[in-house]
């Protein structure tokens, strides 16, 4: 065995893995044996059965024999793209096929030779008749290797065959050692299989599998997915109900005076409209969350527009009214912004002294805010992360409002939560969370639903267009010049990327073409802040008539005003992002206008699944369909690489949801500190690591 590289860690135990290979897998998570054998394959290659080439259906995969006529590779605005020209003969006769890759891949020119025939594997796309292979492997089809070949992540700088080489050496290098973390009890209740198995299965199946097990492997549908699922939804509920505990130890430092109906007048008073039902109920809620000696840890979850801020203040007023402060923490500038311009004639009308911080202000302004929040001078902060840094104190901070809560880790909750003595905490999110969903993402959380949206709102209508982009841009100019409307353009990137969408750039400058009397503007997350700040406000007073944006705008642009959204390439976004940005528009009472367009063709299966957001208007629905489709990940941005997808489990997965709570719940209830399960400790701890990537 070699020596132990100290510096490479626990896997400097494996044959070439040193310090750099050890750095280039930890910045993926993977620092241990452990955490390699649990890396999830991302697909299986089955070439015992080779079904004929023009019977292959479109997104099978396929294993050909062919020989190559032509290859070139080349990068066209900045995209790499490689096409091979290839014939294969089968039946009698001679079929033609194209291969392609959009991105680059080692030594593919040495192995696609004109002349040579090769061995091809990949997947099939039929596309106006014409046949193709994406990403196909090339091998020697006298030397084809293993009939049953496993694809593993992307892990920048590690080649999929090193990656590969390497989750199979951990695995047998921790042989008889690997301890399952599960108790028997449980994995025989559940009918799981134990961990051993399951991860031999994942990373060398047999190849003696049945052509139908092979299937289930790559769906996603194995038994041994159904395991490691299991268990990563078991760790998440177990630091999931821990950090309850521990966040719900302390008294409070602030709880709400007695009074329900005055505060109910008041609440009037500040306000220009009545609170819907809906409204009320989350308000009662909450308040009497805050009537208790123990902090509040509550989610408020509310399709857009449906009226979340005026619940979030209603509980920041109650707990003013009995001596404390409130801090809301945004994502975004814009969204600060707009909070407390929302919030200003409602604070003056409830005497609440109200404070804004952000990165952009000057340092006179800064210290003029942190100097009040500190005396308690100011009774409503608002604020970005600018609210985190050391020196922003409170006098007597009672309640933390944290909004579009997936964009902040646990850990940066929990420094704004420090800054007060366990003060309540309230995180709001327009993203909503089937029931189901809220027990694994946000299980520490109550959860409080608006379903009801304020009276006088029109969702837009909705309209699915496939086909090329020029297309859709012409349609939408026609309706811009007809109407006279203002709105945005949406587009998956910033600039000409590997992704075959458009970018904003591009965008914008075709969209100048077919609209030359219109005020057209750029903004995306490379502008300087203050320059994308500048041309929302501008949009926002009229000056600007179409705003061409990445999702930079999916959270805090309130602009009543604007009534169309044509979303370029909508099958690179997930369902509920795509709800998210179409939230934008319709926030008046006048008609608004959405165009999803999409460069898949009409009736894929891309084109069926954007096909929900034109049925239907309700986001639990949409984060419903989202959720069975893509998984959790899609919904909260959760770090998917190399761990067990959702989605092949869609419709088991809740059901394993709702039975890792219960384990969870059980464990802890007989072993609150987990010392008699070592193994799911260490697990926990991991997880809780900021790095380890938290959802809530």
């Amino acid at each position: 065995m070699p020596p132990r590289d100290s510096e490479a860690g626990e896997l400097g135990d494996l044959p070439g893995v040193g310090p750099k290979t050890a750095a280039k897998l930890a910045a993926h998570g993977l620092v241990t044996l452990a955490d390699l054998a649990r890396v999830i394959p991302t697909g299986y290659r089955d070439r015992r059965h080779r079904a004929p080439l023009a019977e292959a259906a479109d997104g099978a995969e396929a294993a050909v024999v062919a020989t190559i006529r032509k290859f070139s590779q080349r990068f066209f605005r900045g995209r790499f793209f490689a096409g091979l020209d290839c014939v294969v003969e089968e039946g009698g006769r001679e079929i033609g096929l194209q291969c392609q890759w959009f991105h680059r891949v080692g030594g593919l020119a040495e192995r696609a030779q004109a002349g040579k025939r090769v061995l091809l594997v990949g997947r099939v796309s039929r596309k106006k008749g014409k046949l193709a292979l994406i990403h196909p492997e090339i091998r020697d089809p006298e030397a084809p290797g293993p009939t049953i070949t496993v694809r593993y992540p992307e892990v920048e700088g590690v080649g999929e065959a090193t990656l590969a080489k390497l989750c199979r050496a951990a695995l047998e290098r921790l042989g008889p050692s690997l301890i399952d973390p599960l108790p028997p009890a449980l994995r025989e209740r559940l009918g799981l299989m134990a961990l051993a198995p399951a991860l031999t299965l994942l990373h060398v199946p047999d190849e003696a599998l049945s052509v139908e097990a092979i299937a289930a492997l790559q769906a996603g549908r194995s038994p041994a997915h159904r395991r490691l699922l299991f268990d990563e939804l078991l760790v998440a509920q177990l630091a999931l109900l821990r950090r309850r505990a521990v966040a719900q130890a302390l008294p409070v430092t602030v709880t709400l005076l007695p009074g329900e109906g005055t505060r109910r007048e008041l609440l009037r008073a500040c306000v220009p409209f009545e609170p819907t039902q809906a409204q009320w109920t989350a308000i009662e809620e909450i308040e009497a969350d805050l009537s208790r000696p123990r902090p509040m840890l509550r989610l408020l979850q509310g399709d857009v527009g449906s009226g979340k801020t005026l619940v979030a203040f209603a509980a920041s007023a109650g707990i003013v009214a009995a001596g404390g402060q409130a801090a809301w923490m945004a994502p975004t500038e814009i969204l600060a912004q707009q909070h407390a311009a929302t919030l200003r004639p409602w604070c003056l009308a409830a005497g609440i002294r109200l404070a804004l911080l952000t990165g952009s202000m000057s340092r006179s302004e800064r210290a003029a805010v942190v100097e009040a929040a500190a005396s308690g001078a100011a009774e409503l902060v608002v604020g970005t992360h600018a609210l985190l840094t050391e020196d922003v104190q409170f006098r007597r901070l009672g309640l933390v409002v944290v909004d579009e809560q997936h964009r902040f880790g646990v850990r940066q909750r929990a420094l704004l939560r420090d800054k007060g003595r366990a003060p309540h905490l309230l995180v709001l999110t327009a993203t909503p969370i089937p029931r189901t969903l809220a027990l694994s993402l946000v299980g520490e959380l109550d959860v409080s639903t608006l379903r009801e949206a304020p009276p006088g709102r029109r969702p837009p209508d909705t309209t699915l267009m496939a086909g090329p982009i020029g297309r859709a841009r012409f349609r939408l100019a026609e309706h811009v010049r007809r109407d006279m409307l203002q709105g945005f353009v949406v587009c998956p990137q910033i600039e000409a990327g590997a992704r075959e969408a458009s970018d904003v750039d591009e965008a914008a400058t075709e969209l100048r073409g077919l609209l030359p009397d219109k005020r057209i503007e750029v903004v995306h997350g490379r502008i300087d802040p203050a320059r994308r700040a500048a041309a929302m406000a501008k949009f926002r007073a009229g000056a600007i008539d179409v705003l061409v944006a990445t999702t930079v705008i999916e959270v805090g642009v309130d602009v009543p005003e604007a009534r169309f959204m044509l979303i370029e390439h909508a099958e690179h976004f997930g369902l509920s992002q795509l709800h998210q940005l179409r939230g934008r528009i319709g926030r008046g009472t006048a008609s608004s206008w959405c165009l999803l367009h999409t460069g898949a063709e009409a009736g894929s299966a891309a084109a069926r699944r954007l096909q929900v957001l034109a049925d239907t208007h309700d986001g639990f629905t949409v984060a419903e369909r989202d959720l069975a489709e893509r998984g959790p990940g899609e919904l909260f941005g959760l770090r998917q690489a190399g761990r067990v997808a959702w989605a092949g489990l869609a419709g088991e997965g809740v059901a394993l949801l709702e039975a890792a709570r219960a384990a969870a719940s059980e464990i802890l209830a007989s072993d609150p500190g987990l010392q008699g399960h070592a193994e799911l400790r260490a697990r926990v701890e991991s997880h809780a690591r900021p790095e380890a990537g938290d959802a809530g």
